[in-house]
C-alpha cells in the first residue's frame, strides 16, 4: 500500500481510523444549549454587533459582509458558515445589501471548547457541500420559537458537530489539530520530524523531543499514527522528496543527501517502495503532467 504523509500526502487507513476515532471523541464531548437566534436584513453599510458572550453559528445567505474582531476572516458570501465557538465580541458589517442569520449557543458538555476547538471555524457553500446542517440551521432561525429546549438543545448540538467534521474533513483545521488537542507531546515529536526529515531521528531522540519514556513514547506513537516511528519517518521523507522532485530546482542526489539517505541508490529503492517509480521516473512523469496541456472539446474536435 502506498501511503504519504505531509504536505503532498494522504493518510494511512490505520491513522485515518484512528483519526476517525478521536474526532467522534471530541465531538461526544461538545454539547451545546441553544440560546437564541436572529436573522439580520442589512443594507450596505450597515452593521451590528454580537456582544453576549456566548458562542455564535452564522450563515450569510445573501450579499458580502465583513465580520470584524474576531480575527483574520476574509470577507462572507452566501453559502458562508463561521462557527464562533468561544463567545467573542464581534460586529458583522454589510458590504452590500446582505442577510446573515445568527444562532447564539453555550456550551453545556463535560468538555468545554475551550483548548479544544480553535477561536473559529470557517466553512464556504455550506448549502450545498452540507445540505443536513444547513436546512436543519435554517429551521432553528425560523421555525423555533422558543429557543430554551431540549429539543433546539440536541439541533444545534448536531449542526455544531456536522460542521466541526465537515471542517476537519475537508482539511481546514490546522495541521494535527487532533494530536495537539489530546498529546501535546506527540503532537511536537510529530512536528519536529516534519520539521527536519533529513535528520536520522531515533525512537529515543522523539521519546526526548515529547518528554516521554522510550517504551511509552513508541506505544503512543503507534496509536496515533498506525505506523512506527520509523515508518513515519520514511513516509514523510517520502512526501518531501515528491515535492521536491515536482519542484525541478535539485538534483536527485541533492534530494537524498538533503533528506538523510546516504546514497542515491539508498533513496530510490525507498522512494520506489511507496510510490512505485523511481525518482528520476517520477520526475519525468511530473514534468509531463505539467507540461501537456488537457484537451479541450475544441482541440479534440482538431485533431
Amino acid at each position: 500500500m502506498t501511503t504519504v504523509v505531509g504536505a503532498c500526502a494522504g493518510t494511512s487507513a490505520s491513522s485515518a481510523s484512528a483519526a476517525a476515532e478521536e474526532l467522534d471523541r471530541v465531538l461526544a464531548g461538545l454539547q451545546w444549549r441553544f440560546v437564541a437566534r436572529a436573522r439580520h436584513a442589512l443594507a450596505a453599510g450597515d452593521w451590528t454587533e454580537h456582544a453576549t458572550g456566548d458562542g455564535a453559528l452564522l450563515l450569510v445567505t445573501d450579499g458580502l459582509v465583513r465580520v470584524r474582531g474576531v480575527g483574520d476572516v476574509a470577507d462572507l458570501a452566501p453559502g458562508d458558515f463561521l462557527f464562533l465557538p468561544h463567545g467573542p465580541r464581534f460586529e458583522v458589517h454589510a458590504l452590500s445589501d446582505a442577510a446573515v442569520e445568527c444562532v447564539q449557543v453555550a456550551p453545556t458538555g463535560a468538555q468545554t471548547a475551550r483548548g479544544v476547538l480553535p477561536d473559529l471555524v470557517l466553512l464556504t457553500e455550506v448549502p450545498q457541500t452540507e445540505p443536513t446542517a444547513a436546512t436543519m440551521f435554517r429551521s432553528l432561525v425560523e421555525e423555533y420559537r422558543t429557543p430554551r429546549s431540549v429539543l433546539g438543545d440536541r439541533v444545534v448540538t448536531l449542526v455544531a458537530s456536522l460542521v466541526i467534521s465537515a471542517w476537519y474533513a475537508r482539511g481546514c483545521a490546522p495541521a494535527r489539530w487532533l494530536m495537539q488537542r489530546d498529546d501535546p507531546g506527540l503532537a511536537a515529536a510529530v512536528a519536529a520530524i516534519h520539521a527536519d526529515p533529513g535528520r536520522e531521528w531515533t525512537v529515543d531522540d522523539l521519546a526526548r523531543v515529547a518528554l516521554a519514556s522510550r517504551s511509552g513514547f513508541a506505544a503512543r506513537f503507534r496509536d496515533a499514527t498506525g505506523l512506527t516511528p520509523g515508518r513515519y519517518l520514511a513516509q514523510v521523507r517520502v512526501a518531501h522528496a515528491r515535492c521536491l522532485l515536482t519542484a525541478g530546482d535539485l538534483s536527485v542526489a541533492a534530494i537524498a543527501r538533503q533528506l538523510g539517505y546516504g546514497s542515491d541508490t539508498a533513496f530510490g529503492r525507498a522512494f520506489r517502495r511507496h510510490t512505485g517509480a523511481t525518482p528520476s521516473e517520477f520526475r519525468r512523469g511530473s514534468v509531463l503532467r505539467t507540461s501537456t496541456p488537457p484537451a479541450t472539446a475544441t482541440t479534440a474536435a482538431t485533431r
